[in-house]
């Protein structure tokens, strides 16, 4: 018995010690852990500090050493939401992965993750995960406002009841509806749409968004007599909104009804506290609609005017004087342009719009006027410095517009009309070299450019380089055999030669046929008939071009030399002396006096 009694209690104190020995172990791995997750605790609380400082880099790098000594969910996380503001999403992704493997049900963690996903352009990755949170949480508004954005594009029915869904729990909001709206417009469920926003107002009556959203769901689908009828109904119960009356002038606008739209702009226009930019445009917005329907340019001229009572605005003047010319009311255009020009001399648009008014309706003496001023304030500018020059050449100051229309030419030294403008008043003033060099410039550019043709076939007809001037009028005619003008020069060459006489006739009969009033095509006509030994025809043709132009030197010289034939001597001197005195380097006709016969 003491034998077994010592072996047990040998055994006993064995077992005593193997204990105590364990224990030791045990206690001595959880102080390692202590001081672990003590390092990692630290490390983290750093890298809070530099975080909240903006030390980003530095704080992502504490981060990851806390990780790595004691990796955590939240650490990962953590890392993972400040790469993704880096935009570093590789990085962001692999954490945030991390996080959700560490912890798989934490919401916080999964829309990190989606959100990365569809930051990256994996639209399909980022579902998944909005539909992993959704079953976890089904009554997540974000996951499921996310997950309904990435079905939009290949799921939109889904899209759309998750959207509903949303509004069942929060109630309507803007963005959803908005969504809800495009959504069903899109598959062409529009009624559907109208029919649910009209249930949400009529259960919100004093909700006015949630009318101004059924509004505009009208509006959107064409519906706008309901349109109409719900904005009527607002304004009862809110009759100084402002955005109801513009529904309003929208919804007329839209239907068509012009009229009443104005009527409700209008409205807007008087009121002092829209926005004076926003008034301009309602003006301009039925000034584009002119394009389509001109009775708009009325209204668009009633809201200008207001707004000009009421301002001293450029632009006001600018818009009104666009109306103007539209209505074909050149004179008072000119005016609201050159009030527009003393309001904004610093616009060169609305020097140019003046210039090209005052050209375009002759008026050479104001153009070269306010061009004088404009081109002292925009002396680079091409288009002030072309109208300036073409209006001087207009003008027959033709050695000034050389001068101007070369300093344009040095702005844009390929303008076709530049070119052709300067060879014309270069040839006015006899430096046919020169015109010559700019219109073959002019040419190269558009070989096809019959004014061109006919400007220089002119000046090598005066040359008397016939050959030349001969195939510049045949090409012309070979581009448009119909061109009246080309055909008159070509005849009225032929007939000063007398050459060609049959078919000069021919050709000036069709210029004649074309413009029966031209005083020119007129003389030419009667020209050829004189040449020819028709001297009554010739007679009457050029006595009706004198009706028309009768201070012109060549048609009276020409009328003489009828009258001469026809044996009125005394006849024929009045006109060469009439002639002559209308035009002294014509000393042929003076030839014509001194000897008293051809």
């Amino acid at each position: 018995m003491k034998k077994i009694i010592i072996i047990s209690l040998l055994n006993l104190i064995l077992y005593s010690c193997s204990k105590e020995v364990i224990k030791t172990n045990e206690q001595e791995k959880s102080e390692i852990n202590i001081d672990i997750k003590k390092v990692a605790q630290e490390l983290f609380i750093d890298a809070s500090i530099l975080e909240a400082q903006g030390d980003v880099n530095n704080a992502i790098e504490k981060y990851i050493q806390a990780n790595r000594i004691d990796p955590q969910a939240g650490i990962s996380f953590t890392i993972a939401k400040n790469y993704f503001k880096q935009n570093k999403l590789s990085s962001a992704l692999n954490y945030a992965n991390e996080a959700v493997k560490l912890s798989p049900k934490n919401i916080e963690y999964l829309s990190l993750l989606a959100a990365i996903y569809n930051a990256s352009n994996f639209k399909d990755s980022s579902t998944s995960v909005y539909e992993k949170i959704i079953s976890i949480d089904s009554t997540n508004v974000n996951a499921l406002f996310n997950l309904a954005e990435n079905y939009e594009s290949n799921r939109p029915k889904e899209a759309i009841n998750i959207y509903k869904k949303i509004i069942q729990q929060i109630g309507p909001e803007w963005n959803v509806l908005v969504r809800l709206v495009d959504l069903n417009d899109r598959l062409g469920n529009s009624e559907e749409t109208i029919k649910y926003f009209e249930e949400l107002v009529s259960l919100n009556p004093a909700d006015l968004n949630l009318q101004k959203i059924l509004i505009d769901v009208y509006l959107k689908s064409k519906n706008y007599d309901k349109a109409i009828k719900k904005v009527d109904e607002a304004l009862i119960s809110f009759p100084d909104d402002l955005n109801l009356i513009e529904y309003k002038a929208m919804a007329y606008a839209q239907k068509g009804d012009l009229k009443s739209s104005s009527q409700e702009y209008i409205k807007l226009v008087k009121n002092k506290e829209i926005p004076f930019d926003r008034k301009i445009n309602v003006g301009l917005s039925f000034l584009l609609q002119a394009q389509k329907d001109s009775t708009s340019i009325d209204f668009a001229k009633t809201i200008f005017e207001i707004l000009d009572k009421d301002s001293t605005d450029w632009e006001v003047k600018a818009y009104l004087g666009e109306i103007a010319i539209r209505k074909k009311q050149d004179s008072i255009a000119i005016n609201y342009f050159k009030e527009a020009t003393k309001l904004a001399e610093w616009n060169a648009q609305v020097w140019i719009r003046l210039g090209g008014l005052l050209f375009d309706a002759h008026l050479y003496d104001d153009a070269i006027y306010f061009m004088q001023q404009a081109v002292e304030k925009f002396p680079n500018d091409f288009v002030i410095n072309l109208i300036y020059g073409l209006s001087l050449s207009q003008n027959k100051e033709h050695q000034k517009a050389v001068e101007i229309l070369r300093r344009a030419l040095k702005i844009n030294a390929n303008d076709l009309t530049a070119l052709s403008a300067i060879g014309y008043s270069l040839n006015q003033i006899k430096q046919d070299d020169e015109a010559l060099f700019y219109l073959s410039k002019a040419l190269n550019l558009d070989p096809n450019n019959l004014q061109i043709i006919s400007i220089k076939a002119l000046i090598h007809e005066n040359r008397k380089e016939y050959l030349i001037s001969d195939s510049l009028y045949i090409k012309a005619l070979n581009i448009d055999s119909t061109n009246v003008l080309i055909l008159n020069n070509l005849a009225y060459s032929y007939a000063e030669r007398g050459i060609k006489l049959d078919e000069a006739l021919k050709m000036s009969k069709k210029s004649v046929d074309a413009e029966p009033n031209n005083a020119s095509y007129l003389d030419t006509y009667g020209w050829i008939h004189f040449k020819l030994g028709n001297y009554n025809v010739a007679k009457e043709y050029l006595e009706k071009a004198i009706n028309i132009e009768k201070e012109n030197a060549t048609l009276i010289d020409h009328l003489g030399d009828v009258y001469f034939k026809l044996g009125d001597r005394k006849k024929s001197k009045e006109l060469w002396e009439k002639a002559f005195e209308l035009d002294h380097t014509k000393t042929e006709i003076q030839n014509k006096i001194q000897k008293g016969e051809l």
